[in-house]
């Protein structure tokens, strides 16, 4: 009980801190790029967008290390082993530090191919290779330091290095803003952007060092040859798992740039930059109930993961299902109060746009069990599968309907194959029951999504209202029809009555704790 209570605090103060900072983080970014599209031109937004993907296929040479080690530190840092703990983060830092000289060593082969990336040459003054070394440089850097924020995480105390995160991230925004209006200077832009990566790393890495002293002890076990095999083994696996995740995430700005233009990019670029700080924002919500998710999997029995396990996927659906309504609707309302007309896409768009947000929300709870009870090695080809699929989609669909075609070949393919598998998995060889109940229950959540858009749909349609008021407006009735429909038909299921009675119990010692006060 002790253990569970534990649990429950960490996961609402990481989810709690997470939460906060993302919202402050996403209006300085949002300040930031505004300033940013009226100082540049959209070239520049396309030029971020199609080196931001580049470098996320490079990340293919992390190869999976880092979730293998996390889930090693799971069980010593439960028993407080810290010999066990050192063995571990020594190993780690070896291997990311490799990782990061091949990161760099592959990112400055690939410079002369630069070009046949790009179907038409941005018209912008600066060297197109030095933009890339710069967004290669910050990209590398992290490799250096960030496997010390592993055991911060490991502790249940992400809410630290999300603090440390914020403040590097609002220092960087005040100054590239002011960088942007007094020089416009892309440049001195990514210059900044360097060094507040470097220094978020860097302080994080210190403050671990300072938590927990004894991970600089120069004396520690070698990691066994046994484990050490065990560990390149789920690394063997997680490199058919990161292959697919490139795969998937880090081709579409590439096949638009080349099929469609460098220009579009920039455009979609606006759309994403709002979709990714939603996703980054409930992420990080949803991040906090990583390490207690992988504390559950070490102590308690299949029953009870199980049961967290549809607790989890409830919440998702909850608030997944009404964001991903919310950006097929109001997305192109938003480009347009924002940017205006010039800069707006197909509801199409907006539609395979919201359609991703929901199908990757829902699966968060698989990926997150999947990983922290390790099971790394069963399944390992179906993110590959998944992901070759969605180049192959995309390349046909893009001939045919464009951006639409690439984007909504992602959604699909990850629906039909990962959304299907990953939970037969988990039923199968973690709870020992038939998955039958996880379709049933996917199945019925996206029946509700879709009642829930028709209806959202025909209603603010009728609403004539424009500008930032009319926004407002929808956005508040998306808000209320969602969740009273969502209330109407989950408020009789158990997973419901048990995240109510969380919730009652959090804000019950909350109050406690300020009467004590």
């Amino acid at each position: 009980m002790e253990e569970k209570t534990s649990r429950i605090k960490s996961t609402t103060i990481n989810s709690t801190v997470a939460l906060s900072s993302k919202i402050l983080i996403f209006v300085l970014q949002f300040i930031c790029r505004t300033v940013f599209i009226k100082v540049l031109s959209t070239e520049y937004l396309g030029v971020n967008g199609l080196f931001t993907n580049i470098l996320t296929m490079l990340s293919f040479a992390e190869l999976g290390i880092g979730n293998a080690i996390i889930f090693k530190l799971y069980k010593p840092i439960a028993e407080n082993d810290q010999e066990k703990i050192k063995t571990y983060m020594k190993f780690y830092q070896k291997a990311y530090i490799l990782i990061g000289i091949v990161i760099l060593t592959i990112g400055i082969i690939i410079i002369p191919f630069l070009k046949y990336m790009i179907n038409d040459v941005p018209d912008i003054k600066e060297n197109i290779y030095f933009i890339y070394v710069l967004f290669l440089a910050n990209s590398t850097i992290s490799y250096f330091f960030t496997y010390k924020k592993s055991i911060i995480i490991g502790y249940q105390k992400e809410y630290i290095t999300t603090i440390i995160n914020f403040i590097a991230v609002l220092i960087q925004n005040i100054v590239q803003i002011i960088i942007l209006l007094v020089t416009k200077n892309y440049i001195l832009y990514l210059l900044i952007q360097i060094l507040a990566t470097f220094l978020d790393n860097f302080i994080s890495s210190k403050k671990a060092d300072k938590m927990y002293p004894f991970i600089k002890d120069k004396n520690y076990e070698k990691i066994s040859k046994t484990e050490e095999k065990k560990i390149f083994t789920d690394v063997k696996s997680l490199i058919l798992y990161k292959i697919g995740d490139i795969l998937s995430n880090g081709t579409d700005n590439i096949i638009i740039s080349t099929f469609v233009g460098v220009s579009e990019v920039g455009l979609l670029s606006n759309y994403t930059t709002i979709t990714n700080a939603i996703k980054t924002f409930l992420s990080s919500f949803f991040n906090g109930f990583t390490a207690s998710v992988g504390n559950l999997n070490t102590t308690d029995d299949n029953k009870k993961k199980e049961s967290i396990f549809y607790q989890i996927l409830l919440l998702s659906f909850l608030i997944y299902g009404f964001i991903s309504v919310a950006i097929i609707l109001l997305s192109n309302n938003f480009i347009e109060i924002w940017l205006g007309n010039d800069y707006l896409l197909s509801f199409s768009v907006c539609f395979a746009l919201g359609f991703n947000m929901y199908v990757d929300g829902m699966r968060f709870v698989n990926y997150t069990f999947r990983n922290t009870t390790g099971m790394f090695k069963k399944g390992r080809f179906m993110p590959l599968i998944s992901s070759i699929s969605n180049v192959i989609l995309s390349l046909i669909l893009v001939q045919y309907i464009g951006i639409f075609g690439v984007l909504i070949a992602t959604g699909l393919t990850r629906l039909f194959i990962l959304t299907v598998y990953d939970p037969y998995l988990l039923h199968k060889y973690k709870f020992n029951t038939s998955c039958k109940r996880y379709y049933l229950t996917y199945l019925y959540y996206l029946i509700i999504t879709g009642i829930d858009l028709f209806i959202c749909s025909f209603i603010i349609s009728k609403i004539a209202i424009g500008g930032i008021l009319g926004f407002i407006i929808k956005g508040i009735i998306i808000m209320i029809i969602s969740y009273i429909i969502f209330l109407i038909f989950t408020f009789k299921m158990k997973e419901f009555k048990e995240l109510k009675n969380i919730a009652k119990n959090i804000i019950q010692k909350k109050v406690i704790k300020r009467k004590e006060v």
